[in-house]
């Protein structure tokens, strides 16, 4: 009987393109990531809350520049019948990207005698600034050779692609780490894995090779022909940026540091079911689901498909780290980031609900809407002032009441943003509310008060 179910999942996936490239990309990503997990508890000794702090302020602040700089057209490449001009495109916001970016940073350092972007404790604003620049046009031009190896379904390179960044980030961390350079080496360790990436995809997908000059359309006719990823997208992706951005500075300045050090190694552990299943289904969704749109295809049943087959997979190591968060954070990273872990409990419903926007990510650019993607981006943003007056109204608030608060608002802002998507599809609104009752919204009232029962027991 078990043998008849499992030769069903083999012929299943080999007769399923759609599944096998996920497996392909999902296990390179499970690998890379249990390089790094395996990785964490060495890190987590050698590195303070205080240096993880800073370096979340960097690249929370990075997304913002990072929005303005591509012009909204991340998503963009795998939108152009032919190859060549997906190729342009990628010239075209590489470009702007670098021309952008360098103009924003020279601003702030000019104006920084009045107004300073990063508070960063371990090193000066002038560094800052700098290790700002790289990580940005790293990141940018990381994200187009992936996008373009991801066009040309490239799924063996796309496999060790995290692997190789997870080694040389592992590698160098530890390194650094041992060495004493303290906030600078761990972000310095991250860019060269991202440089390391960059390297491995242009061996094999190179998205700046040359295109015949009759191929050629022009920036200005490719930046009219896609004016509304400039129009709706980028100002989506920029108010998005600022409205993650919030909370983070409001933790780091209303609270502390080592508070924002203690939320981002959360982020970095309770993100793993999102980085190895819900990137990479993510990848592969918006390639099928673009060509199904375009073929006249129901994409809202093949949305709500994927979202329902995949979450269940992310709820049990969420739910996990709810519970027993506290015990396993302080086992695995030691005594120090206990606290941490305690803050899994008020966080789990967040990443449950995020697992399933990562999952469908760009599904409103997919259907035309993009202006949804600036509505909910303002929700988003005007959620994050709501938190900036809370802490401001109640001066004595805790970190614990603003982080579920946080919680709550942002979990309940994008269960509305995904129903919208389901709306304009067609699909029953029946089936997806009963999904975010079952799947999400129970599972993290049990897995809540299943804590809160350990704590009373064991005082």
């Amino acid at each position: 009987m078990i043998l008849d179910i499992v030769k069903q999942w083999i012929n299943r996936i080999k007769k399923s393109s759609f599944i096998k490239s996920v497996l392909s990309l999902s296990s390179g990503g499970l690998v890379g990531q249990v390089i790094l997990t395996l990785s964490t508890p060495v890190i987590g000794r050698i590195y303070t809350a205080s240096d993880m702090g800073d370096y979340t302020l960097i690249v929370s602040n990075a997304n913002i520049i990072i929005a303005v700089s591509v012009l909204g057209m991340l998503t963009v490449f795998m939108l152009p019948k032919e190859d060549t001009e997906a190729r342009e495109l990628c010239r075209l916001v590489t470009l702007c990207s670098l021309i952008i970016c360098s103009i924003c940073v020279v601003f702030l350092y000019l104006i920084s005698p009045y107004w300073k972007l990063l508070n960063t404790e371990g090193v000066s604003y002038s560094v800052a600034l700098i290790v700002l620049w790289i990580y940005v046009t790293s990141y940018i031009i990381n994200n187009i050779c992936y996008a373009y190896a991801n066009r040309l379904k490239l799924y063996k390179v796309l496999f060790w692609n995290p692997i190789i960044g997870a080694v040389v980030n592992m590698g160098l961390s530890i390194l650094f780490g041992i060495m004493g350079l303290g906030f600078i080496g761990y972000t310095v360790a991250s860019v060269l894995s991202v440089l390391a990436n960059i390297i491995h995809v242009i061996k094999h997908a190179n998205p700046y090779s040359e295109i015949p000059d009759n191929k050629k359309i022009g920036y200005m006719k490719l930046l009219k022909s896609y004016s509304r990823f400039p129009k709706f997208q980028m100002p989506s992706n920029l108010v998005s940026s600022i409205a993650n951005q919030i909370p983070l500075q409001i933790l780091s300045t209303a609270f502390s540091s080592s508070v924002l050090g203690y939320y981002s190694m959360v982020h970095k552990l309770m993100s793993l079911p999102t980085s190895l299943l819900a990137v990479p289904i993510n990848r592969v969704y918006f390639q099928e689901a673009s060509k199904r749109y375009r073929e006249g295809d129901d994409i809202g049943e093949f949305s709500f498909r994927i979202l329902e087959s995949n979450i269940k997979i992310a709820i049990l190591p969420i739910s996990i780290l709810m519970v027993f968060g506290r015990w396993i954070f302080k086992i695995v990273l030691g005594a120090q980031w206990e606290q941490a872990g305690a803050y899994a409990a008020v966080l789990g419903i967040y990443f449950l609900i995020g697992f399933c926007s990562s999952c469908l990510s760009g599904s409103f650019v997919i259907i035309g809407k993009n202006s949804w993607s600036l509505i909910s981006a303002s929700t988003n943003a005007v959620i994050g002032i709501l938190l900036f007056a809370l802490v401001n109204i109640f001066p004595g608030i805790s970190e614990w009441t603003f982080l579920f608060v946080m919680s709550v608002s942002f979990t309940i802002e994008r269960i509305f943003e995904k129903g919208f998507f389901f709306y304009y599809t067609g699909f029953d609104l029946r089936r997806y509310v009963i999904f975010v009752v079952r799947l999400i919204v129970i599972p993290f009232i049990l897995a809540y008060f299943i804590q809160l029962a350990i704590l009373k027991f064991m005082h």
